[in-house]
């Protein structure tokens, strides 16, 4: 009797804990009653991967792009275990390093079966599972580690063991969702205006519904939440597509929008009407609209300095959503003119090239809420084109400079006119704006680094606004005026910027018109590191020690007798130094009075 008693307590024991890791399908709410019950169910589908594998053997891109995810993902089978190591206050980068692994490894083990890529995925998703915390202090860390994992959780979802998911659901649910249960109603970002936004409500999304059968409180609390806030950044895209944070913000906002879309859609069969966000349509166009003829982006706000076009699956996902090829063709044919490296969402969201040909104009103005940009350009098909873009917008807004007016251009293949770009973010004041901020003390943040008129040597007023009082764009000399006034209302009463295509569009003129109130110098940047030689009656030449063919000349034009000079760009840590980069002047001294500053640049050769 002993031993008959012995073994049925063992039973019982075994089977509580055989019971406690197996995930309990509990009653969903009304919101859910439309859940896939089936995983995985976030952007990738069974029905997905089995279209995807269908078409591969017909479409020897889409096998390139499966191959190349492949290819990655054995790379990162024998990478070191991650480890919870933060850069400044942010555990980011090891955020997207398990996105990147988990999203490749779990897409190779469906098209090769593979165990080895299973084994690995499962083994990061428990590395960082088993971490103290995702860094909550730093809210976006939670945001897309909780979007990497809820991925590898739901792709790889039949092939887990029991035992596994339960972990995996538990620290997602610890370290991610809990963490957002307790900041949500006080959290800046839940109704914030930036970036933050489309990437904390991103992660939520995706990792909501990935745990929505066993956990449905998370989504049905959370996703109306984050449909009634996304529109307070969604708003942005609004009217035209560009996003105001700049074009290398516009890949991270919205790739995490993506994310949060795609999921609902295939999880819940509805986006919730976020499709019908108004500039949405065309969103899908501004990665193409801001990279020059030279794959260098309009890198203006906190984007990388030398930063190049980006290659964003958000481009595919937006492309299917609103049925433009012509979004994707661009895509297609920028990753295959730059040999970029398909990544997975490039396979999730694919869509086949077609040998449609875009009808799109050399010109454009691309409106939005706090800034607008103004693109033109001499051709589409000419790797040697000109093209310059400039922008208005609001100093002091989220990752902004002191830049209103400021230009980057390409000519025969050269970025002649750059932009430095973004600082460290972990400098000390760097995200303090406003009158006085302590980031405007910072060289590549203030107005004296940046191709803009400089009154007094001075930055511009920290809360400026700037537009464009006219433009005439797609005729033969196309042109917009900048109204400037408030960025140099402490020395000028009237302050605009004219920019202007002649000559067939080869060249460009550059306009400055002042009214000084009292004597002050008024100067003339433009930053570059190409080399620079002055030369006689207020002319220069640039030269690129690659492409030796071509050369840009700079002449004044007005005022008469004027010079150019070379000013270093150097700085010292902890700031970047700008090795390399120099500044193109013309400084006039005690001006008053209507003053006109004239420049123009021609490409040679």
């Amino acid at each position: 009797m002993r031993i008959i008693y012995i073994l049925s307590i063992t039973y019982l024991l075994f089977a509580c804990k055989k019971e406690d890791s197996v995930a309990q399908i509990i009653a969903l709410p009304a919101s859910l009653n439309t859940l896939k019950s089936q995983h995985p169910r976030l952007m990738l589908t069974n029905e997905r991967v089995a279209e995807l594998k269908k078409l591969q053997p017909t479409d020897p891109v889409l096998d390139k792009y499966i191959k190349a995810v492949i290819a990655s993902a054995n790379s990162i089978v024998t990478r070191a275990p991650l480890t919870r190591t933060l850069i400044g206050p942010r555990l980011l980068d090891v955020s997207r390093e398990l996105l990147n692994r988990t999203s490749h490894l779990a897409l190779a083990y469906h098209f090769s079966g593979d165990k080895k890529y299973l084994d690995a995925a499962t083994a990061n998703m428990k590395t960082v599972c088993e971490f103290s915390d995702w860094n909550p202090s730093h809210f976006l860390d939670v945001a897309e580690m909780s979007n990497g994992v809820a991925i590898g959780y739901d792709w790889l979802y039949p092939f887990l063991s029991e035992t596994d998911r339960a972990f995996i659901r538990n620290g997602l649910k610890t370290k991610g969702l809990d963490e957002y249960k307790k900041i949500y109603e006080t959290a800046w970002w839940a109704k914030g205006d930036n970036n933050w936004n489309q990437v904390c409500h991103g992660g939520l999304i995706v990792a909501s519904l990935a745990i929505a059968e066993t956990d449905p409180k998370y989504a049905d609390e959370y996703i109306p939440k984050a449909i009634a806030n996304l529109p307070y950044s969604n708003k942005f895209y609004a009217p035209d597509g560009a996003w105001y944070e700049g074009p290398g913000y516009w890949a991270y906002a919205t790739e995490y929008l993506s994310y949060g879309m795609s999921a609902l859609q295939t999880a819940l069969g509805t986006m919730k009407n976020l499709e019908t966000t108004e500039g949405l349509s065309k969103t899908g166009f501004a990665p193409m609209l801001t990279t020059g003829p030279t794959n260098y982006i309009f890198n203006f706000a906190d984007s990388g300095e030398n930063s190049k076009g980006t290659t964003s699956a958000a481009m595919f996902f937006m492309a299917n959503t609103y049925s433009n090829t012509d979004i994707s063709n661009y895509l297609h044919n920028y990753m295959s003119a730059t040999s970029a490296l398909a990544k997975p969402f490039h396979v999730v969201w694919y869509r086949s090239p077609s040998n449609s040909t875009p009808a799109v104009p050399l010109d454009h103005l691309l409106k939005g809420e706090l800034n607008d940009l103004v693109i033109m350009r001499s051709s589409w098909t000419d790797k040697f084109a000109t093209w310059i873009a400039v922008k208005s917008g609001t100093n002091s807004s989220p990752h902004s400079h002191l830049d209103l007016g400021s230009f980057e251009l390409d000519a025969g293949g050269v970025r002649w006119a750059k932009d430095l770009g973004s600082d460290d973010y972990n400098l000390d004041g760097y995200w303090t704006m406003g009158v006085g901020g302590k980031r405007w003390s910072y060289y590549r943040l203030g107005s004296l680094s940046h191709n803009v008129p400089i009154l007094g040597n001075k930055n511009q007023y920290e809360l400026a606004k700037a537009t464009f009082s006219s433009t005439a764009l797609n005729v033969s000399e196309p042109n917009a005026v900048l109204d400037l006034s408030q960025a140099y209302r402490d020395y000028s009463s009237k302050s605009t910027r004219k920019i202007s295509l002649v000559n067939n569009r080869k060249d460009i003129v550059i306009e400055d018109d002042f009214n000084i109130k009292s004597a002050t110098e008024v100067a003339w940047g433009m930053t570059t590191d190409q080399s620079i030689e002055i030369l006689p009656n207020g002319k220069a030449i640039l030269r690129n020690a690659t492409i030796t063919t071509k050369t840009l000349e700079a002449e004044i034009i007005s005022p008469a007798g004027a010079k150019f000079t070379i000013e270093s760009a150097r700085k010292s840590a902890p700031e970047k130094l700008n090795t390399g980069t120099q500044r193109l002047m013309v400084r006039i001294a005690n001006q008053i009075g209507n003053v006109k500053l004239q420049i123009k640049l021609s490409p040679k050769g």
